[in-house]
């Protein structure tokens, strides 16, 4: 029986190791660099496929754009460190406000204020040919 669960675990746990090595060396186009506003952030849905067993499986996920420089470009992930809420980018107050229980970030993904405990999640990136690629 040991043995048994012995090969389950190698299996299972090459299954889990092998998906984290693949996704980390991922990169997925997210928008044309002529598209990014100057320091404004910019929301961005990824649509990326991955497999699940047998399954394909669709997800979606939102970040925020910023370019920041001539082809400098930052990357924040929408999710509120809180709860797991979507962010919104407030121009008018220059933050980003999580609409479930008042998390406030500034430009940089830093809390201001309210209850998240960590800074919005940064998304490596790299511009080629006038194109920003993030790190899935």
């Amino acid at each position: 029986m040991s043995v048994i669960g012995g090969v389950l675990a190698i299996l299972g746990g090459g299954a889990v190791l092998s998906s984290t090595v693949r996704r980390q060396d991922e990169w997925v186009p997210a928008s044309r660099l002529l598209d990014l506003p100057e320091h404004e952030p910019t929301p961005v849905t990824l649509t990326m496929r991955r497999l699940d067993g047998f399954r394909e499986v669709i997800d979606r996920r939102t970040i925020f754009l910023v370019k920041t420089g001539e082809s400098d470009v930052a990357a924040f992930n929408a999710t509120c460190t809180h709860l797991g809420c979507l962010v919104t980018w407030d121009a008018g107050g220059q933050v980003f406000k999580c609409p479930c229980h008042g998390g406030v970030y500034d430009r940089t993904g830093a809390v201001k204020e309210g209850p998240p405990p960590a800074p919005l999640a940064k998304v490596a990136t790299r511009v080629e040919d006038n194109r920003v690629f993030v790190q899935a």
